[in-house]
């Protein structure tokens, strides 16, 4: 939380470059949402992946540490205004960056009814912060399970979530060996 919300203005305030992929061609529909995204939201992107699955039109999507809320806007376009788009952030500060920008993102969007909302919460707990089981068609997350300290809680929270026949998408840093304690202690490789 004090990484995120407190060190953390830009993605220029990252620390390492451990999550940033390289740029990849981006699909036309997605390049044209990024554009139309606010400068202080994509400033705050810190992500390792914009995860994008096909046929999301009308779909309910809840992203897993939503931070400012970049790809909720993204997200929000591929949608559309049937659809909808919850973020759940543990970082007061990113969720209200995201609030902060709603109007702005409606209005150039040119939605009537916000289709995204943001809510502060933990993704090991989304009972707790009001979400209903089945109430999903996908949830997707951004380079966030990595840092949750119960990951099994995390996939379990998102599978419990999800409609039947709903889908996962996780673009995250994996590790396929153990690490040292003083790697898992280390403030900096652990943010």
């Amino acid at each position: 939380q004090d990484y995120y919300g407190k060190e953390l203005r830009s993605s220029e305030d990252l620390k390492t470059m451990a999550c940033v992929t390289p740029a990849q061609p981006l699909p036309w529909a997605a390049r044209e949402a990024l554009e139309r995204v606010h400068e202080e939201v994509a400033a705050r992107y810190y992500g390792c992946g914009l995860v994008l699955p096909e046929c999301l039109a009308s779909c309910r999507v809840l992203d897993l540490g939503s931070g400012s809320g970049r790809d909720c806007y993204v997200l929000s376009q591929l949608v559309g205004e049937k659809g909808h788009v919850t973020g759940i952030d543990m970082t007061k500060e990113q969720v209200e960056v995201g609030k902060k920008h709603l109007a702005y993102h409606m209005d150039k969007f040119g939605y009537r009814v916000p289709n995204v909302d943001f809510i502060w919460g933990f993704m090991e707990k989304l009972e707790d912060a009001g979400l209903a089981n089945e109430s999903y068609d996908v949830v997707c997350s951004n380079c966030v399970v990595n840092l949750a300290p119960d990951k099994s809680a995390v996939l379990r929270e998102a599978y419990q979530v999800l409609k039947p026949g709903g889908e996962m998408h996780l673009s995250d840093v994996y590790v396929s060996g153990h690490l040292s304690e003083a790697a898992r202690a280390h403030r900096v490789l652990w943010g």
